[in-house]
């Protein structure tokens, strides 16, 4: 057979495979990374002073591209010494991949947890063949708990986690299952692996000394950069823990988590600062303005006016979303009516944030 009918024969079978088989774990992907990223996935955002951590600033999923299936073949032929054949293809550890990016070095030892949960719970399957690796410091690997993963460096100083995954779903027979690949990482390293990728640089490939030296710099300052962050983040949760407030003091990231529990409702830790523009913005500004509207009688309209136009009851964004809207009004009938702007304001937010 030629190189070029035998190649073709390969791509025939990749689009009808990617199709069948690759797009379809994909969407799987996709409907777990969408479950992680509810707002009370992470913990009970009623009952908890704290606020849920919310780890996931975003996740993505891809395919891998026809050509680079065909070039990753081609120059691993220990690997995939069938060349371009199906059981190559099928073998592959990264065919789908998906990312997802963190806030926090400490989100990191949270993820992990949860795909060791998954793997629990019969729905993942960890590759024996490919173990995950860490690609982190000797003294982060330690201080996270992460120990194990096996540890590896780049030259780059890339910092990343990188997991060979399998569902064990019964919609796709276990020899067609493909194994995916899911990397987490810091928003930090995200925004160094994308400046990597722009920039060409590959290690190993770099002939200049100086540029490869510049890039370690620059990522050791970007490691640093993280440690600070995620030091202002568990400071953040300490204070949350033991805050002391009262009627007369400022509404804060610090004491909302608290200020909010004791009026029977949570939040998550990514929406804590859109919380507070939305009460300052409608002058609820101290811990005793918040419990002055928050009264029983009105958190039973804000939860019977969903129920009646909604069907479901007001999530806890939802509920201080309409205490905010009610702010000054008195009557029952003013009030629900205004619930009724706020639910129609925050369809509308939905609808856009779909097309963004």
């Amino acid at each position: 057979m030629t190189a070029t009918k035998e190649l073709q024969e390969f791509l025939d079978f990749y689009q009808s495979y990617a199709t069948e088989v690759l797009k379809p774990t994909e969407q799987e992907i996709r409907k777990m990374f969408r479950r992680w990223m509810e707002t009370d996935f992470w913990g009970d955002v009623t009952l908890s002073k704290l606020p849920t951590p919310s780890p996931i600033h975003w996740a993505r999923t891809r395919i891998k591209r026809p050509e680079s299936v065909v070039d990753k073949i081609l120059n691993q032929p220990p690997t995939f010494p069938e060349g371009l054949a199906r059981k190559s293809l099928r073998t592959m550890n990264d065919p789908v991949a998906g990312r997802v990016v963190v806030y926090f070095l400490s989100n990191l030892p949270q993820i992990h947890h949860q795909i060791l949960k998954e793997v629990a719970e019969g729905r993942l399957e960890i590759s024996k063949r490919d173990p995950p690796i860490a690609f982190l410091s000797e003294e982060l690997y330690c201080r996270l708990g992460l120990s194990d993963l096996n540890r590896a460096t780049k030259e780059s100083g890339y910092a990343s986690i990188h997991y060979i995954l399998r569902f064990k779903s019964e919609e796709i027979s276990p020899e067609n299952r493909p194994w995916f690949e899911i990397q987490v990482r810091t928003l930090a390293e995200h925004v160094w692996g994308e400046i990597e990728h722009i920039l060409g640089y590959k290690p190993g490939k770099q002939t200049s000394l100086s540029v490869r030296r510049q890039f370690q710099i620059i990522s050791s300052q970007l490691t640093t950069i993280d440690e600070h962050f995620n030091l202002l983040f568990e400071e953040l949760g300490r204070y949350q823990e033991r805050v002391e407030y009262n009627d007369k003091s400022p509404l804060n990231a610090e004491n909302l988590p608290s200020a909010l529990n004791s009026i029977g409702i949570g939040c998550a830790q990514k929406e804590i600062d859109t919380l507070l523009t939305i009460l300052s913005s409608r002058g609820i500004q101290l811990v005793g303005a918040l419990h002055k509207i928050a009264t029983p009688r009105c958190m039973d309209i804000i939860r019977n006016t969903f129920r009646t136009g909604e069907g479901r009851a007001p999530d806890n964004f939802e509920i201080i979303a309409s205490l905010a809207a009610i702010k000054g009004l008195k009557k029952d009938e003013e009030i629900v009516e205004a619930i009724k702007v706020q639910i129609r304001f925050l369809k509308a937010w939905v609808e856009l944030k779909k097309d963004c």
